[in-house]
């Protein structure tokens, strides 16, 4: 049973320039499931957080993991309960976020995004040195205990795929000389950066793989069916959608393949069908016609299942891997056949 926060639509669908539309769509944009991984990270987040206080030697913690997984969604809520307090004698920030701006050559972009975020009206000022140092006696001021840097992989050079050696070098000093946890986020590809920077490796040596949710047995059906229901239970709607039903969950996650984020997607599209429309639920018709509206790379060769009550999930997943394996076979092909020809004189 769902509690009745929203009216019903009454078949009466909401143009999009309806406020109620606009209200509507607005919170389900901000549904947060707090799921067992969710919540693990956040913990440990706050206990690195709360043992590096007045501590010899803060703690630090690495988070990582595939993009929409929700590694931005905890750090972000964990850094907004922290509010910024303004005093007679200045700021205190418990808590900054940063987001390491990408094509970082040096560490002076860094620290410059540091000093910004800290509030230092000459932000681009100074060599690398002097920003360092400027950062070291704001967050002093600012009484801040905490860094969390997100973003991470852009530590590495997107064409070169090299480890920018100044940046992490710096980013190495900056933590010993803070002494307080500096928290990074990134995809799974900033392993590299430890990989080399043997110093800031041995100084996260806790590190939290945050993985979309599986669907390969009982126990992994049952979390991601979970995980469905509560999202439902959000939902502006007055009905129930059932999206925790055995067979649409699998079909669920087949189009999504388990990341939050693309749940989120595809809930969006199909809420703002079913609104326009006047349904109280999104159901298969909703949903079948968000697939469509939604591209994603990496799915191209998927199906889409809603609406087929015998729709079988490991089935449809293996084929679709054949294809991509095909496909993937066939680009490799293909380039190896267009470096021959250019290789053959004319």
């Amino acid at each position: 049973m769902k509690a009745a926060t929203f009216e019903s639509l009454n078949g009466k669908g909401l143009k999009y320039n309806d406020y109620e539309y606009k209200k509507r769509l607005e919170h389900v944009k901000k549904i947060v499931v707090e799921h067992p991984q969710y919540q693990e990270v956040y913990e440990e987040i706050e206990e690195v957080h709360i043992i590096s206080r007045e501590s010899v030697q803060a703690s630090h913690l690495y988070v990582y993991g595939l993009t929409g997984v929700g590694k931005t969604t905890i750090v972000k809520q964990y850094t907004d309960s922290f509010c910024r307090q303004l005093t007679e004698t200045g700021t205190i920030i418990t808590v900054l976020y940063v987001k390491v701006p990408p094509r970082l050559k040096t560490p002076k972009a860094l620290a410059s995004k540091i000093l910004g975020e800290m509030g230092d009206l000459f932000a681009n000022s100074g060599t690398d040195e002097e920003m360092g140092r400027r950062i070291i006696q704001y967050a002093r001021e600012c009484q801040l205990e905490l860094i969390i840097l997100d973003e991470f992989q852009h530590l590495i050079d997107r064409e070169t795929h090299n480890v920018l050696a100044t940046a992490s070098d710096w980013l190495k000093l900056l933590t010993e000389e803070l002494n307080i946890p500096v928290i990074l986020c990134g995809l799974p590809e900033s392993n590299a950066i430890f990989e080399y920077n043997e110093q800031l490796d041995g100084r996260y040596p806790r590190r939290i793989l945050l993985e979309p949710f599986g669907f390969g047995d009982k126990v992994q059906q049952k979390q991601f069916r979970i995980f469905l229901k509560t999202l439902d239970e959000g939902l502006p709607f007055s009905e129930i959608s059932n999206l925790s039903d055995p067979l649409l969950a699998s079909k669920m996650h087949y189009v999504t393949e388990g990341v939050p984020r693309y749940v989120k997607d595809i809930l969006i599209e199909a809420t703002k069908l079913s609104l326009k429309r006047g349904i109280d639920q999104i159901n298969e018709d909703s949903l079948h016609d968000a697939f469509h509206r939604i591209t994603r790379s990496n799915q191209i060769h998927a199906i889409n299942p809603f609406g087929d009550n015998q729709f079988d999930y490991f089935n449809a997943v293996a084929t679709k891997q054949m294809k991509d394996e095909a496909f993937i076979k066939s680009q490799s092909q293909n380039a190896i056949s267009k470096r021959k020809k250019r290789k053959i004189p004319s």
